[in-house]
């Protein structure tokens, strides 16, 4: 005789503690940790980990893709007063049920310009990757970094920085509602208020660091090894391949 389903937890148990809005409360993490033991194999939880803002309030869930317009859907949020429950949960598997009924939705971008921006905005501006004084020299060139990011997983979650991850693994794609672009940024955030019940306002991305990675000047070997390190962000979200 098979052993009855547990019941699904209330969304408002996944709350972000007050005072420390980058992580979830303790009973929801004792919740997941207990949907995790006892539903390894009966698909409560998603097979893999995502970066998850929350609203009940509005009802969505939104998978944040680093270095595509973050600060500014999370800006727009709070200065018209949509509630985010859960502010910045890293790399959490979900339980799927609780969600079932909730908006989902993700923003993606060219991923040339993506890389050219991580690059920018995380060696250029800033040694994020702690590099040595040598190695961050070599990396102020965004082929020598480009070579770096090849070595690594791309599609690794956890295991490879967030800004270099490939988009198409930051998104539950089996489960997202709506995914918008950063290029059309305007009309396509416009639709995702519409589903939430939030004012839409025209508002410029704030995190386009080094925009323009298509037009600008770069190498052949920068656009090979962009598009065999993103090929199935591409393939999956139709953007035209820089070679």
């Amino acid at each position: 005789m098979s052993e009855p389903t547990a019941a699904a937890p209330s969304p408002e148990v996944f709350r972000t503690r007050p005072g420390n809005r980058r992580r979830l409360t303790a009973a929801a993490q004792a919740e997941l940790g207990r949907l995790a033991l006892a539903g390894e194999e009966s698909g409560w939880l998603s097979p893999l980990a995502y970066n998850l803002t929350i609203s009940h309030s509005h009802r969505f869930v939104w998978f944040r893709v680093a270095k595509v317009a973050t600060r500014t859907i999370r800006h727009h949020c709070e200065s018209h007063d949509v509630s985010l429950d859960v502010d910045h949960a890293m790399r959490i598997r979900y339980p799927l049920t609780t969600f079932a009924d909730y908006f989902t939705f993700a923003f993606v971008r060219d991923p040339l310009d993506r890389f050219v921006s991580a690059w920018h905005d995380k060696v250029v501006d800033h040694n994020y990757y702690d590099f040595d004084p040598a190695t961050h020299a070599r990396m102020q060139t965004v082929e020598e970094f480009a070579r770096w990011t090849a070595a690594q997983d791309l599609s690794a979650v956890p295991g490879t920085d967030q800004h270099l991850t490939l988009q198409s693994r930051m998104i539950d794609l089996n489960r997202v509602d709506f995914v918008g672009r950063l290029e059309t940024f305007d009309r396509d955030f416009a639709e995702v208020c519409e589903r939430i019940g939030a004012p839409a306002v025209p508002a410029a991305p704030k995190n386009q660091t080094a925009p323009g990675g298509r037009d600008r000047q770069v190498s052949d070997e920068l656009r090979t090894l962009v598009a065999q390190m993103y090929r199935r962000d591409y393939q999956l979200f139709g953007y035209q391949e820089p070679i």
